[in-house]
């Protein structure tokens, strides 16, 4: 778990301070899918894992507008009561 944590404060550092630069940034998730073929193009050790990647560069227009559905049709909590 440290891992992840710690991958994620990074994510977060990095995209901040592109963002200070002016640079536009996209975090992705979305691994298993694409592990063989990015470590295979990029020579990528097999004690490596990949969590995420960041395309960055100038920003060409804003980012549109999210809609998001209600936090309680996305999340469950299980276990505990209703308080």
């Amino acid at each position: 778990m440290q891992l992840v944590l710690s991958s994620a404060m990074h994510q977060y550092a990095m995209w901040t301070e592109l963002s200070t630069l002016n640079i536009g940034a996209n975090l992705q998730h979305y691994n298993p899918l694409v592990d063989e073929d990015v470590a295979a193009a990029f020579d990528i050790s097999a004690h490596w894992a990949l969590i995420a990647q960041m395309p960055f560069g100038n920003i060409v227009e804003p980012a549109g507008e999210k809609n998001y559905q209600p936090v309680s049709e996305r999340m469950k909590v299980l276990g505990l009561k209703n308080i």
